[in-house]
């Protein structure tokens, strides 16, 4: 069916007035502002980093690299002039091992939680103040994993935000919450002297899942023994 010409021609005269305001339709752009890890491997295999406004999962087992990846992320957020928060469900976090990784701890709120209600809480509670650049939640060291329900309310609290939200933990939650989830898994170590003492660990980081992009892909690192953890 055609248009009336005076529809027509007062389509045209908006289209005129808009110019360069026009955007072209489709699927919303979904390319967000990322937190890089400062390893140049990982970050490629993420498209850059860790999403702001996006809940992800860093995971794996002890010897993993997951906490050392995480200290990583830790530090060259603070490094950046972000101030972070660390979660902690189980007391599990070093502040010398997170000085000695180069983060600056003046930049970090350290919120010590005794179980996971509390935890989940004082997430909720950072994601609103919205004063955070990357909020970590570690679930890892209790053993604990974030309920579906859980996991859809605080991805939708960080939905919004310019705040990086990663849950470290044993295992992937169940659910599709996360946005994007990085495996962490040990692969081979490196002994040397006699006796054998452990120099070093390689490490796989496997990408999971990534809303944005693809996933399926991983990459391997090298740790020195002081950094497998």
């Amino acid at each position: 069916m055609s248009r009336p010409p005076e529809t027509a021609l007062a389509v045209e005269a908006l289209l005129r007035e808009l110019g360069p305001q026009l955007r072209r339709g489709g699927l919303p752009d979904e390319s967000l502002p990322r937190f890089p890890t400062g390893i140049d491997a990982v970050d490629r295999l993420l498209g850059g980093g860790f999403p702001r406004g996006q809940l992800s999962e860093l995971t794996g087992t002890a010897t993993s690299g997951r906490t050392s990846l995480a200290l990583a992320l830790l530090a060259r957020s603070t490094a950046a002039g972000e101030v972070c928060a660390v979660v902690d469900a189980a007391d599990g976090f070093d502040p010398l091992a997170a000085e000695s990784a180069g983060v600056t701890l003046a930049r970090v709120l350290w919120a010590r939680a005794p179980d996971l209600q509390s935890a989940l809480r004082s997430t909720s509670r950072l994601l609103e103040a919205e004063g955070f650049g990357l909020v970590l939640l570690n679930l890892a060291s209790a053993g604990l994993r974030l309920p579906p329900a859980l996991g859809t309310r605080l991805s939708r609290a960080a939905a919004g935000t310019h705040t990086a939200l990663v849950v470290l933990g044993l295992a992937r939650a169940e659910g599709a919450s996360s946005a994007l989830v990085l495996e962490m898994r040990a692969a081979r170590a490196h002994f040397t002297g006699t006796p054998c003492l452990l120099e070093a660990l390689e490490v796989e980081a496997h990408l999971v899942r990534q809303r944005s992009g693809p996933a399926d892909r991983c990459t391997r690192l090298r740790l020195q023994a002081c950094e497998a953890a």
